[in-house]
């Protein structure tokens, strides 16, 4: 005759009980993003079999089912870890002028995965410097997501007297400073004099992540020559702090120009970096009135480069300023000995990141408008309304659609946004944005703002 089972006493069950209620606090701290999830149900429902099966066969059995169930759920959801570690600089992969980015890209920590490109955040500022009569810092609390490498500039929307606005300004601050970044803005046009006389601290600014190609070279190991004119010092003024803290011995080369002392932009600061990094070199000259001065005057020439850049031909030249000194800064460049593929510039534009000028064949973005009589006139097709529009050669298809009544949604029209995004589905277009990436463009998307046709077109719109 079998015996009856021995059920375990009341107070190995409750012990056995806390142990199950420990792998299920645990299980929810680690599902994503601590909510509550699916995967927590089995655990508890184990939870309670010591009390159900209370023989040592059954204890034993429930919490190894247990265990098991905890596992699989580490290898089969993800967890806040996890989701931390594949969001981290050391293991994602970002593409930057072709070429994947590594640890040393400036793309600082993220918690999160990045938020949508197109989505606009609310963020409050933190605080506002002036760092000239005409430019001021806006100091914005970080985004979870919004890593970035050092150089890339942030989308900003506002509206002004109730019309909504797009624009691009650079990120001056480190990728490094997690808890918050930083935009450098000059008082010139409309939305940059809205915001220097209207934002304060505690104010809110609805951003998109941050985008952009002009960066910190990581995959180099060449010295760094940055040349910044005026107010394009601000994406150099990121990649500066972020060399000094991520290669402390790869040589940086700072060349400045700016019209007077008093327009010369983290003027304390850098001065502060060259005492504290002996591989930092800093020049600055100025172009305008300078009574007092004692340093260099006139424009940038090449004997101004040689004095402070040891062997330019040798070197990586990242340029941000306007463009007549850009092009300038290239032939002097070259002159000196320095390849084209070695220089790598950003114009720096008031209103956006990204020009929106019709190319010449085989010119970029900057070329000079193409006369509509010296160019054929084409036919824009928008398959989803069935209709066609006429198209000159000096218009954007965007242009062309809305002079022919037909409305597309858009923002800034310099192809930064992104809102008037179409899908290409005939036709040869040339796009001149830096805004999208490689494979979009493969996928044939386009950014109509800055899009002009070089042959009969067919847009999913």
């Amino acid at each position: 005759m079998l015996s009856a089972p021995i059920l375990l006493p009341a107070s190995i069950l409750a012990f056995v009980t806390t142990l199950h209620a420990s792998l299920v606090v645990l299980r929810q701290h680690r599902s994503a993003a601590g909510r509550f999830t699916p995967t927590i149900l089995p655990s508890l429902a184990l939870s309670v079999s010591p009390w159900v099966f209370p023989t040592t066969i059954g204890v034993v059995a429930g919490f190894g089912a247990h265990i098991a169930w905890f596992t699989a759920c580490e290898w089969l959801f993800p967890t806040t870890a996890r989701l931390a570690a594949s969001a981290s600089p050391g293991t994602r992969r970002t593409t930057v002028e072709g070429r994947g980015s590594s640890p040393r890209s400036g793309a600082g920590p993220a918690s999160s995965p990045q938020p949508a490109r197109d989505t606009f955040v609310a963020v409050p500022v933190l605080a506002i410097i002036d760092e000239t009569p005409t430019i001021r810092t806006f100091r914005l609390r970080r985004p979870e997501g919004f890593g970035f490498a050092a150089g890339q500039f942030l989308t900003i929307r506002v509206l002004v007297d109730g019309r909504p606005y797009v624009r691009c300004y650079s990120i001056s601050s480190a990728p490094e400073a997690s808890g918050c970044l930083e935009i450098s803005v000059k008082r010139q046009g409309l939305v940059s004099g809205m915001l220097h006389s209207t934002v304060r601290a505690g104010s809110t600014l609805m951003v998109r992540p941050p985008a952009g190609k002009f960066v910190y070279p990581a995959h180099d190991d060449r010295p760094v020559v940055l040349v910044g004119g005026g107010v394009g010092i601000t994406p150099l003024m990121s990649i500066l702090r972020h060399a000094v803290l991520a290669e402390p011995g790869r040589p940086v080369t700072l060349l400045y120009s700016a019209r007077g002392e008093s327009e010369l932009a983290f003027w304390d600061e850098l001065r502060w970096i060259v005492r504290r990094h002996p591989h930092v070199r800093i020049g600055v000259t100025l172009t305008g009135p300078c009574d007092g001065w004692a340093g260099r005057q006139g424009r940038m020439s090449a004997s101004f480069v040689q004095d402070f850049v040891g062997e330019a031909a040798h070197s990586v030249f990242l340029v941000c300023g306007p463009h007549d000194m850009i092009e300038a800064t290239r032939r002097m460049l070259s002159a000196l000995g320095v390849p084209a593929g070695q220089v790598r510039s950003e114009v720096f534009q008031a209103a956006a990141a990204i020009g929106a000028t019709a190319p010449l064949e085989g010119e970029g973005r900057d070329a000079p408008v193409v006369s509509g009589a010296e160019t054929p006139t084409l036919q824009l097709h928008l398959a989803r309304r069935n209709q066609r529009v006429t198209v000159s050669g000096h218009q954007t298809l965007l242009d062309a659609a809305e002079a022919a009544g037909v409305p597309m949604e858009s923002l800034c029209r310099s192809g930064v946004c992104g809102t008037c995004r179409a899908r290409l589905v005939d036709g040869d277009v040339r796009c001149t944005s830096d805004a999208l990436g490689e494979r979009e463009r493969e996928d044939g998307w386009i950014l109509p703002c800055v899009s002009w046709a070089r042959s009969d077109v067919t847009l999913d719109v």
